[in-house]
């Protein structure tokens, strides 16, 4: 859970900070930021569901911004890179781990009709 936050952290660096004359809308960056959070608070709560679902809600922010010019297309890749690492972070977090089968131990096998072992002396 610790990468998942690392990584929302980076987006949030991402969309804000760079050395390139404005990378990302400002307007755009706050909303993306609120997303991040909240997706990081969901992850932290345990709901990955929740998390899942608020991070198909930041892709859908993060394509409207790349069609309305709002996002250089540099920021635009490390962001979706971040989402995308997201994404397999919280659906391996939200799939629940398979039950063990149980194994039974080995029974010793009990002498029974057929198996018991032939006296001396008896021919058949």
């Amino acid at each position: 859970m610790k990468r998942v936050l690392v990584v929302l952290a980076a987006v949030l660096l991402v969309a804000g900070c760079s050395t390139e004359p404005t990378p990302i809308d400002a307007t755009v960056s706050a909303e993306l930021q609120t997303g991040v959070v909240e997706i990081a608070d969901a992850a932290a709560a345990g709901d990955f569901e929740a998390g899942l679902t608020r991070l198909d809600e930041l892709q859908a922010q993060l394509d409207r911004a790349i069609d309305e010019g709002g996002v250089t297309t540099q920021a635009a890749v490390a962001i979706q890179s971040a989402i995308d690492t997201v994404r397999a972070d919280l659906v391996t977090l939200s799939t629940p781990e398979p039950e063990p089968t149980p194994v039974e131990p080995d029974k010793p096998e009990k002498p029974g009709k057929g198996n018991k072992p032939e006296k001396p002396g008896k021919d058949k």
